[in-house]
């Protein structure tokens, strides 16, 4: 599977940097240090080029808040699943730590 978002409409996806990122592993998109121009509607576009195939999620809105005042710990969450791997083979594995 490949996975892409995009951002408010079709065909304006998402242009992946240092603040955004998305997991090929999991689909999900992560964005670092959300500005005022991420205000919007997201979708997941999601393909398959083996069955030649595309879906589209619903829109998810992310509005950005602009309380500087709170400051939020970091959050940091171990809780990974046993992985597997045939020897010789190549394994990704991906750890996220959200705070500021």
């Amino acid at each position: 599977l490949s996975y892409r978002w995009l951002l408010n409409e079709f065909p304006v996806f998402i242009a992946l940097d240092k603040r955004r990122f998305v997991s090929q592993t999991n689909g999900n998109l992560y964005i670092a240090n959300v500005e005022a121009s991420d205000k919007g509607n997201y979708s997941c576009f999601v393909s398959s080029p083996s069955i030649t195939k595309s879906v589209f999620s619903r829109f998810i809105p992310l509005i950005p808040q602009s309380d500087r005042a709170k400051v939020y710990p970091a959050d940091i969450k171990v809780k990974f699943k046993d992985t597997y791997a045939l020897l010789g083979q190549n394994v990704t594995l991906e750890c996220f730590a959200l705070g500021k």
